[in-house]
């Protein structure tokens, strides 16, 4: 009897990546709690922990990283982030500066966040960083300011 065991590596997100999503995550429940005085809005990104992967993670989509020599690693290529606070009353006003952990993912071709009552200035020098973003969903949200045109490339 043969018995042939083999490792496959795990296909995970970068750390830096994780990073960003639970940066996001810690900032937009310290928002919540603060101005709804409530933690009913915390299963939404219950999936996002630091246990676990990334790609795994609800309102997050990966592929495989072609841009490197390693095939085993992923990216997080799209964010659903729509409608987050949408079932919740009132809804929380979030500033646009919460966006700012996802500017170095520049693996993102999707970013969703629309109707979430983002408010503020859009964050032009941190969408310009998003080299292979295809997908900007941002509408009813009250943003100000300009798209930069370093995205319609």
């Amino acid at each position: 009897m043969v018995m042939e065991i083999s490792f496959l590596p795990s296909l995970s997100c970068p750390e830096y990546q994780k990073q960003a999503f639970l940066q996001f995550k810690s900032s937009v429940l310290a928002n919540i709690a603060h101005s709804l005085n409530s933690s009913e809005y915390s299963h939404k990104l219950q999936s996002w922990n630091s246990s676990s992967d990334c790609c795994g993670w609800d309102f997050v989509e990966c592929s495989t990283d072609h841009t490197s020599n390693n095939s085993t690693s992923r990216v997080v290529t799209i964010l659903y982030l729509s409608e987050l606070f949408w079932d919740l009353s009132p809804q929380p006003r979030e500033e646009s500066s919460m966006l700012a952990p996802f500017f170095h993912i520049r693996s993102l071709e999707e970013l969703h966040i629309s109707h979430n009552n983002i408010q503020g200035e859009i964050l032009g020098d941190g969408l310009a960083n998003l080299s292979n973003l295809v997908h900007l969903g941002m509408h009813e949200n009250n943003l100000s300011g300009s798209i930069p045109p370093q995205l319609f490339h």
